[in-house]
């Protein structure tokens, strides 16, 4: 899921809060499948369920007739970039620190917006 997210694994530790060497790895096969907090943090970034990101299964039956319909039980619907005034690649290319001060701004921004509805 990463790669068909066009992530680095330095994409994905910043997104689910884990390091780059534990996305490494999980992915080689050095370390034991996440659980827990890495596998729902793994999960979140992903947009993933945590059954499919450890089993290959959706994590419940809602989820695995919504993926029969897409056209298979294990495939997973991609998520769309949010941002149609930014490229993605362009979002790819800042340093993890532009990156963190980027996170940071939206989701204050999410907060504020939240916070005036309420």
């Amino acid at each position: 899921m990463r790669l068909r997210l066009g992530w680095t694994q330095k994409d994905l530790a910043m997104a689910s809060g884990l390091t780059q060497s534990a996305i490494g790895n999980y992915e080689s096969g050095r370390r034991l499948e996440p659980t827990g907090q890495a596998l729902m943090g793994l999960a979140q970034a992903l947009k993933v369920a945590p059954s499919w990101l450890s089993h290959g299964q959706a994590e419940s039956q809602a989820d695995a007739s919504s993926a029969q319909a897409s056209g298979s039980a294990s495939e997973v619907t991609t998520v769309r970039w949010p941002f149609r005034e930014v490229e993605l690649d362009d979002y790819l290319a800042l340093s993890a620190s532009e990156k963190k001060v980027l996170s940071s701004m939206v989701v204050t921004y999410i907060r504020s917006c939240r916070s005036k509805r309420q």
